[in-house]
């Protein structure tokens, strides 16, 4: 999944602007920055700061900040949205930046990639390491998030263990379908049987993961409106990891992943599709701009699937009191894709 940065197209900086996710998301932006500086000021306690950066990274203006942490800044204000209290809603900030930089560093060593989340300066040490030392190093920060809220004496140590325990049978979900991929797959899934059984959990159930702690602690019509909420978020993760798929169809074809658009086209209607996925999937090597040619056609109702479940989301959301249009809701599909893949879905899309 592509967790961030995203909305690099000038369509997708337009429609940011347009949208007034700026001005909407300004409180939650700025308490996204307040959780930046507080996690990464809680890294003296747990490392030795010979093995930081001397400052924390810059984060930039607000459009920057929005681009890299998209995900968390929604995430709040869906929270804020529903009527979270102020303190709880820190707390989940926190939790979630903590949830984000521990699912960060497993996709790096699933994926041999360095992104991070921490102001670590390893020596040019190679980024496994790195993301090995992340993971150490966002469990502790964890650990500390809670025993703060515990501190703070509205969060008991039986609340925070059924959390931790309830996010790392998730974490372990999402990872067992990672890791049965470590070899590659033989079978090719219908797009239904994939939408099921691979995007619902590396999408749907990666972005459930914010509702675990709310969903321990909070009651009454509060939590039953956090649970609608999931159901909503649920969606809008798959519909995302089925944009993903077409960005990273070269990719998932190298290493031998689940990826819907090779679904499509293996069960397409059309043997000249279905002739090409074959070649591909035998190992030949694909030629530029496939999918914006020979499988354009699955491609776009592969698109369609993602924008019937991103408005869907968009219109529980609405029904719970959340800002966003559901009209809106197909640019915004197009516009959470990485940079390697806004070409792509301008293509798509023209």
């Amino acid at each position: 999944m592509t967790l961030d940065p995203v909305f690099r197209s000038r369509e997708a900086v337009r429609q940011i602007k347009e949208d007034g996710f700026l001005d909407r998301m300004d409180e939650s932006l700025a308490a996204h920055r307040e959780t930046l500086a507080y996690v990464h000021g809680l890294m003296p306690e747990i490392i030795d700061r010979r093995f930081l950066s001397p400052a924390p990274p810059e984060e930039g203006v607000s459009l920057e900040l929005l681009q890299n942490h998209f995900f968390l800044i929604l995430f709040h204000s869906i929270f804020k949205s529903l009527g979270t209290s102020a303190e709880r809603l820190r707390f989940y900030a926190r939790l979630n930046l903590c949830i984000k930089g521990t699912v960060t560093a497993g996709d790096n060593l699933f994926d041999d990639e360095g992104k991070s989340l921490l102001p670590l300066e390893l020596g040019g040490a190679g980024h496994r390491f790195g993301s090995i030392l992340q993971l150490l190093c966002f469990d502790r920060l964890s650990a500390r998030v809670y025993r703060a809220a515990i501190g703070e004496g509205w969060l008991t140590r039986t609340a925070a263990d059924a959390m931790d325990k309830g996010l790392l049978n998730r974490l372990a979900a999402i990872g067992t379908l990672e890791g049965q991929e470590e070899r590659g797959v033989d079978e090719v899934l219908t797009v239904d049987d994939m939408i099921a059984r691979v995007h619902r959990v590396r999408g749907g159930s990666l972005f459930s993961l914010a509702f675990i702690a709310p969903e321990v602690i909070e009651t009454g019509a509060l939590r039953e409106r956090f649970v609608a909420a999931e159901r909503a978020i649920s969606d809008l993760g798959t519909a995302f990891q089925i944009v993903d798929d077409l960005t990273d169809f070269e990719f998932d074809l190298t290493r031998r992943s689940h990826n819907i658009l090779t679904a499509a086209a293996y069960h397409s209607d059309d043997e000249r599709v279905r002739a090409a996925i074959r070649d591909l999937l035998k190992g030949k090597r694909p030629e530029p701009n496939l999918v914006e040619t020979v499988f354009a056609r699955p491609a776009k109702a592969v698109l369609d699937r993602a924008r019937g479940l991103g408005r869907s989301a968009f219109e529980q959301l609405q029904a719970l009191g959340f800002w966003f249009p559901p009209e809106r809701s197909d640019t915004l599909i197009h516009s959470i894709v990485g940079i390697e893949g806004v070409a792509r879905m301008e293509s798509l899309t023209s």
